[in-house]
């Protein structure tokens, strides 16, 4: 079973690793391939560098028996000044390989615990109306509070807020 932790600098490099290669299957048949071939560890390694060194965000990483990071989740304030949520989730992302297996739910858990000690009593998140992981914000409670489009690789796509008004039972996830 996979261990959850908080993570560390030195974890960048592996959470850049899930982070392209989960981008590329979750997007297949969103993104044309000419668009998902862009996506690239090192400046996703970069970025999460700079993402890790910021304390207003929260991340954590699944760890394999291996010591492999095959999932992460990170999230913070939100990003837009909403008047009623006040945390965002900003990414989460489990190998294929991995999902199916309640992964995606533990670092959702994870995530809200500290949110919550942080004293946030809601958050939202931005998806992909696309995207099939609609299904599992669905599943754990989101509603849908707004749309959006947004141009993504010279392309328009439309996008989906999830809301809890409340963390408190994704706590006992």
């Amino acid at each position: 079973m996979e261990t959850i932790r908080a993570a560390q600098l030195e974890d960048a490099t592996g959470i850049a690793r899930v982070h392209v290669d989960s981008s590329r299957t979750t997007y297949k048949r969103i993104f044309p391939n000419a668009y998902r071939a862009t996506f690239s560890y090192e400046r996703r390694e970069e970025s999460w560098q700079r993402i890790l060194n910021d304390p207003a965000q929260v991340t954590f990483v699944a760890v394999d028996e291996a010591g492999t990071i095959v999932g992460f989740v990170n999230g913070g304030p939100e990003r837009e000044g909403d008047p009623v949520y006040q945390a965002e989730l900003y990414a989460i992302y489990v190998l294929q390989e991995a999902q199916q297996h309640g992964l995606g739910r533990r670092l959702v858990k994870e995530l809200t615990r500290i949110l919550a000690e942080r004293h946030f009593a809601s958050m939202m998140l931005w998806v992909l109306a696309s995207n099939p992981a609609c299904r599992f914000y669905e599943a754990l409670g989101g509603q849908v509070i707004k749309q959006r489009q947004d141009q993504i690789g010279g392309s328009s796509y439309d996008e989906l807020a999830y809301g809890w008004q409340d963390l408190s039972p994704l706590l006992y996830l």
